[in-house]
Parts: C-alpha cells; sequence; structure tokens
C-alpha cells in the first residue's frame, strides 16, 4: 500500500502538467479514446453542413429560387429539382466521408480530408441545377463559392469538436484511475495503451508473480489478495484484467465478482483467441484501436448525457430561482449563531472519489468533534450517525434541515459535476470507512445526488440496511423517467417534511 501513497500522486502530477500540453497527436489519441470525432452528432452535423449551406443561399441570396408568392414563409413552393440537389448533397457528403476509421496517428488528418472531399462532388452534383437557372460561367462561380462555403463549415464542426475533446479532457471528464490485473503480454499493452492517456491513470499492477517490464515495476502492487482492500479505499473506476483466460479461469472470474461487488467497470482483452487470418469485430463498440471488451455495471449509453444536461440546466435553473431563499437563510444563521454562512465537508461520490459538499450551516461550529460524545445515542443504525433532537442543531437549523434549504447550496456541486440532481446521497468519510459489507459499496458506481428514493420514502424513518438497499434498487433501474418520478415526489416530501432529522 506504500507504494499508492508514494508513487501515484507525482505520476499524476507530471501526467497532469504533460495533459496541459496542446499536443495534437496526444489530442488525436483522447479524442479517439472518448469517441468525440466519431460521435452521431457530429457525423450528422458534417453530412448536413452541404444541404445547410444550400439551403442558406437560397434563403439569403435567392429566395425566388425556391419559394413563389408573397407569403413564401407560410406556403412554400419548392421545386423537384431543388428538392433533388438537397437529397442529392446529403446522400453524397455522407458517402463521401465514409465510415472507415483511421488509424489512431492518421484520425485528425483524415477528418480534415473527409471534410474536403465530400464538399468537392456536392459542389459538382449542383453544377448542373445551377445551369437551369444562370448561365454556365455565373454557375460556376456559385459552385466554386458553395465548395469553400461547405468546406469552411464542415472544418467548424471538426474544430468545435476538438474543442469539446480538450474541455472535456480537462474540465468535464475526470481523470480515470485503472488498476490493471496482469503483468504479462496482455498486460504491457494495457500499459502502454494506457500509460500515456490523458483520461486514464494506472495507478497500480497485480499480478501473483511479476513479470513486467520496469516501468510497470514502480507500480506493482502485489497479488490479487489485495484487490477487495485496494478498491475499498481508493478511487478506482476501471479494472483492466490482462490475465490469460484458458490458464487463468478461475482468478479472472474472481476479479469479475469482486468488482461487480464494487460496481466498478471491468475490461478484459477482445483477442481471446490467436488467428492468423480471421479478425475480431466488436459490433457494439467501433472506435479505432478498441482491443478490449467491457462490462459495465451501470447503463452506458446516451440517457447517461440526457441526465447530465437535466442536472445542468435544472440546478442552474433552481439556484437562480431560489438565490433569494440562500441570502434570506444566510442572514437568518449570521444573526443568530456565531460562525460561518455555509458548511462543507469531504464526502464520497462517484467511484469512493472524495469530494467537497457545500450546505447551509445548521449545527454550531464544533458540531463535529462534538459528535464524539453522541455517538452512543445513534438512533439511524449501521454507520451513518443520525439522532432525532440533536442537540449540536441551532433554532435556525432546526427549521432549514426540516424544509431541507439546507441542501440547496448543493446545487453548486451539481453545476460542478461532483453530484447529480438524483442518486444516492453521498456518505462521510467517516461512515464510508464504517461500512462492513463491501457489496455496499456498489452505490458509489454512480453519481450521488440531492434526491433520490430514500427522501421521497421517509427519508430517515428506515434503517441502515433499508437505505442502502433502495440505493442500490435504483442504480439497478435506473432510467429517465425514474429520476423524473422521484423529483416530482420529492417536492411533496419536502413540504411535509416527512423523516426529516
Amino acid at each position: 500500500m506504500g507504494n499508492w501513497t508514494v508513487d501515484a500522486t507525482p505520476r499524476a502530477a507530471a501526467a497532469k502538467a504533460q495533459k496541459d500540453l496542446p499536443d495534437w497527436t496526444r489530442l488525436q489519441h483522447h479524442l479517439q479514446e472518448i469517441g468525440i470525432l466519431h460521435a452521431s452528432l457530429y457525423r450528422l452535423a458534417r453530412a448536413g453542413a452541404p444541404a445547410f449551406v444550400l439551403c442558406s443561399w437560397w434563403f439569403v441570396r435567392h429566395p425566388g429560387l425556391m419559394f413563389q408568392g408573397p407569403a413564401w414563409w407560410y406556403i412554400p413552393r419548392v421545386s423537384i429539382l431543388e428538392v433533388g440537389m438537397l437529397v442529392a448533397v446529403t446522400l453524397v457528403a455522407h458517402f463521401a466521408a465514409g465510415r472507415r476509421h483511421a488509424s489512431r496517428d492518421e484520425m485528425l488528418h483524415h477528418e480534415v480530408a473527409s471534410s474536403l472531399l465530400s464538399a468537392l462532388p456536392c459542389a459538382l452534383i449542383i453544377y448542373p441545377g445551377l445551369l437551369a437557372k444562370m448561365d454556365g460561367f455565373k454557375a460556376l462561380g456559385v459552385a466554386a463559392a458553395y465548395f469553400l462555403a461547405t468546406s469552411a463549415l464542415s472544418l467548424i464542426f471538426l474544430a468545435v469538436a476538438c474543442f469539446i475533446g480538450w474541455v472535456s479532457i480537462d474540465t468535464i471528464i475526470p481523470r480515470r484511475d485503472v488498476l490493471i490485473i496482469g503483468s504479462g503480454r496482455g498486460g504491457q499493452a494495457a500499459f502502454e495503451e494506457m500509460a500515456d492517456s490523458a483520461i486514464y491513470n494506472v495507478v497500480g499492477i497485480l499480478d501473483e508473480s511479476f513479470v513486467g517490464n520496469g516501468a510497470m515495476r514502480e507500480r506493482y502492487l502485489g497479488g490479487l489478495e489485495t484487490l477487495d482492500t485496494l478498491l475499498k479505499e481508493n478511487p478506482i473506476s476501471v479494472v483492466y484484467c490482462s490475465l490469460p483466460v484458458r490458464s487463468m479461469y478461475e482468478p479472472i472470474q474472481h476479479v469479475i465478482e469482486t468488482c461487480e461487488r464494487f460496481g466498478v467497470e471491468v475490461r478484459h482483452s477482445s483477442h481471446i483467441f490467436q488467428t492468423t487470418i480471421a479478425r475480431l469485430e466488436n459490433k457494439s463498440d467501433s472506435r479505432p484501436g478498441n482491443s478490449h471488451s467491457i462490462l459495465h455495471m451501470v447503463r452506458q449509453d446516451w440517457t447517461r448525457y440526457a441526465k447530465r444536461a437535466i442536472d445542468l440546466i435544472g440546478a442552474a435553473g433552481l439556484l437562480i430561482v431560489t438565490l433569494p431563499v440562500i441570502i434570506g437563510a444566510g442572514i437568518a444563521i449570521k444573526l443568530t449563531s456565531r460562525g460561518p454562512v455555509f458548511f462543507s465537508q469531504d464526502r464520497y461520490g462517484l467511484h469512493r472519489r472524495r469530494f467537497r459538499i457545500f450546505k447551509m450551516r445548521t449545527m454550531v461550529v464544533n458540531a463535529e468533534v462534538l459528535q464524539a460524545q453522541l455517538e452512543h445515542q445513534n438512533e439511524l443504525g449501521g454507520p451513518v450517525f443520525k439522532i432525532q433532537k440533536d442537540p449540536r442543531i441551532t433554532k435556525v437549523g432546526a427549521f432549514l434541515r426540516k424544509t431541507s434549504i439546507d441542501e440547496l447550496p448543493q446545487l453548486w456541486n451539481v453545476l460542478m459535476g461532483d453530484m447529480s440532481l438524483v442518486g444516492p446521497r453521498p456518505l462521510a468519510v467517516r461512515d464510508v470507512l464504517l461500512i462492513q459489507n463491501s457489496a455496499q459499496l456498489r452505490r458509489f458506481s454512480v453519481l450521488p445526488g440531492i434526491t433520490c428514493i430514500w427522501q421521497v420514502s421517509g427519508r430517515n424513518n428506515t434503517d441502515f440496511d433499508n437505505w442502502i438497499r433502495q440505493d442500490l434498487e435504483y442504480i439497478d433501474k435506473w432510467s429517465l423517467l425514474l429520476d423524473l418520478k422521484i423529483l416530482i415526489g420529492t417536492v411533496p416530501a419536502v413540504l411535509w417534511g416527512k423523516g426529516a432529522m
């Protein structure tokens, strides 16, 4: 365990300093990993660029070519020729760019070339249509301008995708700590693939008999018996298992079962069998360089992006609307008790990574020190500490807790990406360290939230085991509709103060 504390921090700092350099080669690698350039939205925008330019030209320069009559914005009249041109340029743009994925080192250049090459046949396609409306010289000039405009728009979309990739790497997407199981050929390949990544940080390597290179030796943490402890005490989000299937089936099964208990993603090499002619086809993930199968413990599709968008819009709107309430509560806290308006504390979040949570202060300033004297009065059971008539709570604090106004500053945590509007409540460090059943730590496989099933079903009118059961039920049955139901159910729970302490 000493290697973890001593070696990981300097490496992370060095990796962060290197990550900040605007290196195009590294950007290509990282965009490939997070799928920005090959995302459906980017491809849709690129394929629609020629049609967008064509429509814009019709509207701005020659509206009469498309629409006739005084009420052209209300009753459009589109000719078969114009419809044919739109369909043709869209199809040509889609197929000319192609869906062939370039190699890792050529990806960005491939996208630039595809944007330019798809614009050229589109310009050639519209040229005969332009001849029906104007003379040949003018039609040639319009086609050339169309080529330049389409190319420029496609490159703008590419630049936006690259910018989103850089912003995502530096601010939005947290660096994921990876633990590699095995130090043989598979482990060495995984190490080389992830060691230079901006979104992955190889924090350790486990193997019963180490056979890796010198760079891997620095991160060797021991045998497989330490896996359970490492997952419990460190924010590991990915375990890459590179053990050979034929000779190490039982250890691999043990790794998977352990990761399932903790809700940690497991990856294994897709090249299970050695072949000379046959090629691997992974239809679920066609990104270039994909060399491993992934066992997700939580749902991973477009809905997680929709959930994040809802969090951003909802948290920003609620923060603006409730700002007068927060200011009023802050004034009341300041006038009635000594100490700061806000209370902050380290909590465990996604993959047991610590973050700073913010609340309105509802207790006396030395509440955490006094808790040791009140431990014997704990009424909730389990590692979480709750008592009905907590002497540390101020008079204003009791009202803020009953109305959940003290939770409003957590909307800032939602905006920062540490929390979600809906999810298991983040637990304090003290509480997590007291958890004995490692299966209960699976609740940290998703972002913590301001509200969840626990809040709408009585809050503190339950025991710890039932609380955890409800959290795991939420994770297993999660959907956007379930989030909506919980958000709606939170309103009466807050208004009635049911189960609040």
